[in-house]
């Protein structure tokens, strides 16, 4: 079930600490991988018959070859979850002048399944599906999402 963000004009703090819990957990998976990656190089190179200068040399070769690709992937995520946050975070404090909220997939031609079924969703700030449907939740694709809620005033 997709997570609830925070409500009213006093989430700030509770959204500042989501993200240091997530940049936490992001770190430590990537320590996670470079441990691991190190230690596989390690056992495969020492297998090898590699020892000394000579190994420590390969490791280090080996882990600067490691792809970015789950970093920026993280690094996605985390924007598009500042950016739908940050912007539940403003509609929260002007409730009131926001009339309908719609969600939209305009800036990808390349939108999942289940994003493409919810671009056209309307709902008010706090309304039927609001937290259900912000993005990117029920995307596919997770971190890739670029889907987003358009808040127009009353």
């Amino acid at each position: 079930m997709a997570q609830k963000p925070p409500i009213g004009v006093d989430a700030a703090p509770v959204t500042t600490e989501a993200f240091q819990v997530r940049a936490e957990v992001d770190l430590s998976a990537f320590y996670q991988r470079l441990l691991n990656e190190t230690r596989r190089l390690m056992t495969d190179l020492g297998q090898q018959g590699l020892s000394g200068p000579e190994l420590a040399d390969a490791v280090e070769a080996g882990l600067r070859n490691l792809s970015d690709v789950p970093l920026e992937q993280a690094g996605r995520g985390a924007v598009t979850e500042a950016f739908n946050l940050g912007r539940n975070l403003s509609a929260q404090r002007n409730a009131a002048a926001v009339q309908t909220i719609v969600r939209t997939e305009i800036l990808d031609e390349n939108t999942c399944d289940p994003c493409d079924s919810l671009d056209g969703f309307t709902t008010t700030v706090n309304g039927p599906g609001y937290f259900e449907n912000m993005p990117p939740n029920h995307c596919a694709g997770r971190d890739l999402c670029r889907g987003f809620y358009a808040y127009e005033a009353a």
